[in-house]
């Protein structure tokens, strides 16, 4: 599978229209269908951005690797945060995370239910670590 093939892929299953993907990357949506088209390749700085914002490690958009995660990405790193998860945050958790409820993406009020136990499964975890302190 070609770069452009597997940014194809990774961004549909992320669920990002190429113009959202494009804004989050800072880039036009041209220069994403270039790179989904194989006509463009990013540079370096894009392609690390595309590993975050897409939840990718840059080996699997290479196509150096079929495993889309390295160790490092498998963390959830604002679960280990001093301070409490952002809306922001939490919300772009759920877009990466590809949560749905019987085979459906979530709706609005299933959404909140999810934000309302990541916030309380924030401050579960920081209570353990005061407490291991």
């Amino acid at each position: 599978m070609s770069f452009g093939e597997r940014l194809k892929n990774i961004r549909k299953s992320r669920g990002y229209l190429q113009r959202e993907l494009a804004e989050a990357l800072g880039l036009s949506r041209v220069s994403i269908t270039q790179y989904e088209q194989d006509k463009r390749f990013p540079d370096q700085d894009a392609l690390k951005k595309m590993g975050d914002v897409l939840n990718v490690s840059v080996d699997y958009l290479l196509g150096r690797t079929d495993s889309r995660h390295s160790e490092d990405n498998d963390k959830i790193e604002w679960l280990s945060k001093d301070t409490p998860p952002t809306d922001m945050e939490l919300e772009e958790f759920l877009k990466t995370a590809n949560v749905y409820f019987q085979g459906a993406p979530l709706n609005d009020e299933d959404k909140e239910d999810v934000l309302a136990y990541l916030r309380f499964r924030w401050e579960r975890t920081r209570e353990k670590r005061e407490k291991n302190k």
